[in-house]
């Protein structure tokens, strides 16, 4: 994996998922430009309020060719097959029950003055990456 940090700005961006997992996404992805869809049957009342595109239906088979990136949020592993069968070489996709589905991965991140301080296990364990952000926070307090 080689780290970088994008430029998210003007790019779509899909959420398959409305729960817990695609809020903490919208949360992170939110005021960096983007334009955020979520899809799901059911989406958390708090991501309706954000500004994004909500649809609420089922992920059906369909062209999601307009969309860069692709988080795949659910814990339905019949949903998540079929998100995988729709995504193009191109995109870049981050399937969050199956990390070899994902061609990224998010990391721990937080501001520290003019710093970006970033932290990954690469997929292998975002727990420990966010515990040990905690860490290093506190200590640059």
């Amino acid at each position: 994996m080689y780290p970088v940090m994008l430029n998210l700005e003007g790019k779509n961006i899909l959420i398959v998922g409305g729960g817990r997992i695609a809020k903490r996404k919208v949360n992170g992805l939110q005021g960096e430009g983007a334009h955020i869809t979520v899809i799901a049957p059911e989406i958390d009342a708090e991501i309706e309020r954000m500004d994004v595109a909500c649809i609420q239906h089922p992920f059906i088979k369909q062209d999601i060719s307009q969309y860069d990136i692709v988080f795949i949020t659910t814990n339905d592993d019949d949903v998540n097959k079929q998100v995988m069968e729709c995504v193009y070489d191109n995109q870049l996709v981050n399937d969050c029950s199956n990390k070899s589905n994902s061609n990224f991965f998010n990391v721990a991140s937080f501001k520290h003055e003019d710093m970006r301080i970033m932290i990954s296990s690469e997929g292998v364990s975002p727990e420990k990456s966010k515990a040990l952000k905690h860490k290093i926070k506190a200590l640059l307090k």
